[in-house]
């Protein structure tokens, strides 16, 4: 029976740790937070996500938590309403864009885990370092819970722990480090009135501001992301941040903001990195997700693509699963594999959303390029061609550029 530790238990952790225990693996899910929900996670599902969800047996699960579906995307330019991209909800069913709350789906997924015998949640507990044999080989994870320092064996520790992976650190595991980096500045409001029915997610530019995105959340809060460089934060201390925040906002919008200011909730930093591991795994560790893979939060694709790693993942460990204790070197394969497999969709995705995001930046800089955009926009925006071609373009970030199928499909 294969043993395994998974440091992190976000979506890719959480869900990977019930395929692997319902194959009969002993799987230990640790997470420093004392919840799967404590910390701040992306909440957007995009189809290519929810597949992944409903192939692992969840889509269920997915139905009955608190979530919004995205009705339209909408584009401001300098304070004025460019483009409205209907999103396809009675087309893609169960599959269309949402935002849901991460704390709720992470329960579920781990109270189903629970009901597999080798399967064991350790919430507030940390990953201080990985066991070794003296030849090279991790054999373990030392963890730090309230009770103290605990050394736990394992054929294979998995790192979901996100961008700042400790796991990454621990096992030697270089990131190569995409030229893109930002700070998001999460921030919440009270919605507008013809905001508080539905989901709408807008995206907004300001000659010479930062970026600024809002969406109806699953909370019925109003979600605002401000893109700014990175150590861009300084210029945001002190209690007029909202000012700056709201440059980029239409002026409802922004009056709106500023006369609920003392009911704003946050402001919450994100610290985006953007790269690539050279390699995903040494002998007896594996890294997915943000640990392997750094996303930008463009187009939610952290979350969504984590998830697609874990049924890839699934389909090369449950094998070794059950029965005798695992070969080390079958287990080493079936890690390079993983990373053979996932790694091409995670290098287009990263194009994709360099691409995405280029705009912002020409926004701030009041480009040339953003100039141009502004007019095309403008005078185009209003064809419905036109808002079927700007869906289609973000077709691979929202449908995958890889086929990911579960070999071992649960409904």
């Amino acid at each position: 029976m294969m043993d395994v530790i998974i440091v992190g238990a976000g979506p890719a952790g959480a869900t990977l740790a019930l395929l692997l225990a319902r194959h009969g693996a002993r799987v230990r899910l640790a997470e420093r937070e004392p919840s799967a929900g404590g910390v701040f996670r992306g909440e957007g599902l995009m189809p290519l996500g929810l597949d992944a969800l409903r192939q692992a047996g969840l889509g269920d699960l997915v139905t009955r938590i608190p979530q919004r579906t995205v009705e339209r995307w909408r584009i401001w330019i300098d304070g004025h309403e460019v483009l409205t991209i209907p999103e396809p909800v009675t087309q893609l069913g169960d599959l269309a864009f949402r935002v849901a709350s991460p704390a709720a789906l992470l329960d579920g997924i781990i109270d189903q885990a629970r009901a597999y015998p080798g399967f064991a949640f350790h919430p507030a507990t940390r990953f201080a370092d990985v066991l070794g044999d003296g030849r090279g080989r991790v054999t373990g994870a030392r963890m730090v819970t309230t009770d103290g320092a605990q050394d736990w064996d394992a054929d294979l520790v998995i790192g979901c722990d996100g961008r700042g992976s400790s796991v990454r650190t621990k096992s030697g595991l270089d990131l190569e480090r995409a030229p893109e980096s930002y700070d998001v500045l999460w921030f919440k409001a009270p919605p507008p009135v013809p905001a508080r029915d539905g989901c709408d997610f807008h995206i907004m530019v300001r000659s010479g501001h930062h970026p600024l995105v809002a969406y109806t959340s699953w909370d019925d809060l109003l979600q605002c992301g401000l893109i700014m460089p990175k150590d861009g934060l300084a210029a945001l201390r002190g209690d007029d941040w909202p000012d700056i925040a709201i440059a980029s906002a239409p002026d409802e919008l922004a009056r709106h903001l500023l006369a609920h200011r003392q009911q704003l909730e946050g402001p919450v930093r994100l610290n985006v990195l953007v790269g690539r591991a050279a390699s995903w795994s040494t002998p007896g560790v594996l890294l997915l997700g943000d640990a392997a893979h750094p996303m930008s939060p463009v187009r939610a694709q952290g979350i969504n693509l984590a998830l697609r790693d874990a049924i890839v993942t699934a389909n090369h460990l449950v094998p070794l699963a059950s029965g005798a204790s695992p070969d080390p070197a079958a287990i080493d394969t079936a890690c390079h594999a993983v990373q053979a497999e996932r790694e091409p969709e995670i290098t287009r995705a990263q194009q994709l959303q360099r691409r995405e995001a280029r705009g912002q930046g020409d926004a701030r800089s009041a480009s040339w390029r953003y100039r141009l955009a502004k007019r095309g926009a403008a005078f185009l925006g209003g064809y419905p061609w036109a808002q079927r071609a700007w869906l289609n373009r973000q077709h691979e970030l929202r449908f995958g550029s890889t086929p990911v199928t579960l070999n071992s499909p649960t409904g």
